[in-house]
């Protein structure tokens, strides 16, 4: 409380400035934790799980089986750790994963081909100044560039504990997608189907690996290389 407080009483100005040193997941924390009411979800205490949403790894699918719709947003692993302990502790902890470079040209082609929102203009502006995901990814994707944009972040650094560890119960791949998310229905206690929401209207049918450059799968390996291990995409 004395924290939120304090931090309303600095001026517009210096809490941007503060913001802007922090990573795109970091300024969600910041963001949540100063906000008024903060309570542990209702929908994740009704089914007695925590889910982490990672951009563009079939999350709204997931909100939509399991939820209703809602969603979390996304928030880290390491947020609900410091300020729920005790539902942390109980609670069912999954996520849902996907290979790195399949989901920076999914993330690249969502923007690049859909109809959204205003939040998501300012992302839609930055990869249309790029001729292909090959051109995007040699000028702009680097490793100090995607923690400033929140479809590109790194998974990792939404799934680690506060000690830097997956503390998951379970991790999902999109790979194995039906097979995985039956498999959280099971540990929840409800058998629900899951829809595909958030399609891109302009990605290919084949795998990015298919159709980039061997310098783009190169350049992507060297800037999710945490990913790449952590998750085991080597």
């Amino acid at each position: 409380m004395l924290q939120r407080y304090l931090w309303k009483l600095l001026p517009k100005a210096q809490r941007q400035f503060l913001l802007g040193r922090l990573s795109v997941v970091d300024r969600q924390v910041v963001n949540r934790s100063m906000s008024a009411n903060l309570c542990y979800p209702q929908p994740f205490t009704q089914r007695s799980c925590l889910f982490i949403h990672v951009p563009k790894c079939a999350g709204s699918s997931v909100c939509a089986a399991l939820f209703d719709g809602w969603s979390p947003g996304h928030l880290p692993l390491y947020w609900y750790e410091q300020q729920f302990p005790e539902q942390f502790a109980d609670s069912f902890k999954f996520a849902f994963v996907r290979d790195p470079l399949e989901r920076a040209y999914s993330a690249y082609a969502f923007l690049r081909g859909n109809e959204l929102s205003l939040r998501d203009r300012p992302a839609q502006k930055l990869v249309s100044h790029y001729r292909d995901f090959d051109d995007f990814v040699a000028r702009w994707l680097h490793p100090e560039t995607i923690q400033r944009q929140l479809h590109f972040a790194a998974q990792t650094d939404f799934l680690t504990d506060s000690l830097g560890h997956l503390a998951l119960d379970f991790i999902g791949y999109q790979e194995h997608l039906e097979r995985d998310f039956q498999r959280v229905c099971e540990q929840v206690g409800d058998a629900v189907p899951l829809p595909h929401i958030n399609s891109s209207q302009q990605r290919r049918t084949a795998p990015a690996r298919d159709f980039c450059s061997v310098r783009t799968r190169r350049l992507v390996r060297r800037v999710y290389q945490r990913d790449y291990e952590m998750l085991g995409y080597e």
